[in-house]
């Protein structure tokens, strides 16, 4: 399989067929930690299909040697149901491992790739941003999502913690097809605003978090949204994404209303481990195992997930009448345990 578009189609192939959510595939492990565990993740890829998302952002930063990301990717191409689209996350400690993994993603005919910057990445200036990002964009024919978030400590070189400056280059990028925005918190929206007016013509806006949707597809049909773990809420967000899209904005925003319980309960979650820089993704994939996810923790080290923010998150998904598990005895080992896989282990081992 090969990338399914040409360099020079990549702006007018995202704008006829990025609509949609793209939610987030966490890897499993063997009950060892010594491999991968290939029949958890092809479940979960299938998952999101079934569920009605767009696509899924295979993600790293989640426990994998950079030659079980390689896996991961390809375990989850031959899972991927014909017009279910992948998206590689270029997060690695340097730039190599980001193109190596970006020719990969290629390769297996991967729809994106979100980008990332290594933590010894410290610019001096927006035009820094510029270049490390145009380094990944010269290198691959890949649709980029830009992504520009407070995480990557860029506050220095604007209040925001992203430049807008740079934003604004490199949406004019051959291959920038979106730019992910959660930057210049509590004014997200301002800076949404800002960014929306300045490059709107050449990539798609949007917001990530779910709960600005609605506002965003009425202000300016906001077409496509992700990365994020929209799973923990099982298929309701992109049932309601599609409706409003299909002008039954009644319908759907009964359906945004319904698990607001659940909203409130990962809200209170993502706020315990504010400042962390890191996603809690234990706590994603125990959310995610909730809605029929393979579930199984990830390897260390990883935020632990503790019984009473278990508990906090399962009552905010029972008040939002979700049909759940009866408890989560078996959300440790996952729904496919494997001892260990022979041949992942050996071909990790001797990688």
């Amino acid at each position: 399989m090969a990338l399914p578009y040409k360099r020079n189609e990549v702006k007018e192939r995202v704008r006829a067929t990025w609509k949609g959510a793209c939610n987030v595939t966490l890897p499993s492990f063997t009950l060892r930690f010594d491999a991968l565990n290939e029949r958890a993740i092809t479940h979960d890829i299938r998952r999101g299909a079934e569920m009605g998302f767009w696509g899924t952002l295979v993600a790293s930063e989640s426990g994998t040697t950079f030659r079980e990301y390689c896996q991961f990717m390809e375990i989850a191409a031959a899972a991927a149901p014909k017009g279910f689209a992948l998206v590689t996350h270029l997060s690695f400690d340097t730039a190599e491992e980001m193109l190596e993994a970006a020719r990969l993603a290629e390769k297996l005919g991967f729809e994106g790739a979100l980008t990332s910057y290594p933590p010894s990445f410290r610019p001096k200036s927006a035009s820094e941003i510029v270049s490390c990002t145009r380094e990944i964009a010269d290198a691959t024919d890949l649709a980029l999502i830009l992504f520009g978030v407070t995480t990557w400590g860029f506050k220095t070189l604007h209040p925001s913690a992203f430049p807008p400056d740079a934003l604004v280059e490199m949406a004019r990028f051959p291959t920038a097809a979106s730019i992910k925005y959660e930057a210049n918190p509590p004014g997200m929206i301002a800076g949404l605003a800002d960014i929306l007016r300045r490059c709107k013509n050449d990539v798609i806006i949007q917001c990530p978090l779910e709960h600005y949707a609605p506002g965003l597809v009425e202000w300016y049909a906001m077409p496509f949204m992700g990365t994020s773990a929209y799973d923990s809420f099982g298929d309701r967000v992109p049932k309601w994404f599609r409706m409003l899209h299909e002008g039954k904005w009644d319908e759907g925003m009964k359906l945004y209303w319904s698990y607001q319980p659940a909203r409130e309960a990962k809200g209170a979650f993502h706020a315990s481990f504010a400042g962390a820089n890191l996603i809690h993704r234990v706590g994603w994939k125990y959310l995610s195992w909730l809605h029929g996810y393979s579930g199984g923790l990830l390897r260390m080290p990883q935020m632990r997930l503790a019984p009473h923010q278990m508990r906090q998150l399962r009552m905010g998904l029972a008040n939002s009448g979700y049909d759940l598990p009866a408890n989560d005895d078996g959300f440790y080992e996952g729904r496919f345990p494997a001892e260990s896989d022979p041949v992942l282990a050996k071909r990790a081992a001797a990688e």
